[in-house]
């Protein structure tokens, strides 16, 4: 059964955007540390040539993995609606908006293929997958990230 509360045509009117809580910020930069211990774990193990990660750089980069999925889970849940399509009054353009959505989707991607080789569920060529899949999913995640804070500083940066 419809109301007439519930099938309105009017559109909807945007919010404007509000200044990020503390919250946001912390998860922001909690995902940012996390993401830096494993850049430097990760990705700088294999370009110097030293993979696979063994010993303290696997531990480091094991133990910035929490860090890292926390603070992705809160960055979605505190940031999401500033950067959602649709919204005429967000301050974001389409290209920030959309860098967001792929961090998001690639941390998930590479939190998922860093945890599912840790199950039964999967041979060594099943396995051997996922890593790349983890790897490469990493580099976007990086590469979007990177991305996302160069814009981030050019909105901060005093231009007097």
């Amino acid at each position: 059964m419809t109301t007439a509360n519930q099938s309105s045509t009017e559109p909807v009117q945007a919010k404007p955007a509000t200044a990020m809580g503390l919250i946001g910020k912390a998860g922001y930069l909690a995902m940012l540390v996390g993401l830096a211990v494993l850049a430097v774990t990760g990705v700088g193990t294999f370009v110097l040539g030293k993979a696979p990660m063994t010993h303290w750089v696997l531990m480091a980069h094991a133990s910035a993995a929490p860090l890292f999925a926390i603070g992705l889970a809160v960055v979605a849940l505190t940031w999401a609606d500033r950067h959602h399509f649709g919204r005429a009054a967000a301050c974001q353009s389409a290209g920030v908006k959309t860098v967001f959505w792929l961090i998001l989707a690639s941390g998930l991607v590479v939190i998922l293929s860093g945890v599912i080789p840790m199950t039964p569920l999967f041979g060594t060529q099943e396995q051997h997958t996922l890593y790349l899949i983890h790897r490469y999913g990493a580099i976007l995640c990086l590469a979007a990230v990177g991305l996302h804070v160069l814009h981030w500083r050019s909105l901060t940066t005093d231009r007097s």
